[in-house]
């Protein structure tokens, strides 16, 4: 897997988030001053399929940048942690490209492999204190 950077600003979510989760999330890499795990998004699209907080904390520090890994979203076996919600990734490109994203840990996929790491200073991602 190759990681690459985008304008947080191009991202799209597929489904909802936590505010708090946000907060606490924007806490940790301050203090630690590293970022590291890229965000996991599809080929086509920057629909955030893994990383929908970390895509929060990036917009909320105003980076220019962050790490992502793209994925061939029609080979990424995915499905729903809520019983009334069945889809496939079409339904969710078509939601998301919409705006009509999924509640808040609806959606799960299942990456063959695990995000790579990484270890990037807010400074390299173009974070201006």
């Amino acid at each position: 897997m190759q990681i690459e950077f985008v304008e947080p600003t191009s991202l799209r979510h597929i489904e909802k988030f936590s505010a708090r989760r946000v907060v606490w999330l924007r806490t940790k890499i301050l203090r630690e001053g590293v970022w590291i795990k890229p965000l996991a998004l599809d080929l086509h699209h920057n629909l955030v399929l893994d990383g929908q907080h970390r895509m929060e904390v990036a917009l909320s520090l105003g980076l220019k940048r962050v790490p992502v890994v793209r994925f061939d979203y029609p080979a990424v076996p995915l499905h729903s942690l809520r019983e009334k919600h069945q889809f496939d990734w079409l339904d969710v490109t078509r939601r998301a490209l919409s705006g009509d994203i999924y509640p808040y840990k609806t959606v799960k996929h299942n990456f063959i492999a695990p995000l790579p790491a990484c270890a990037l200073t807010l400074g390299a991602l173009g974070y201006e204190s």
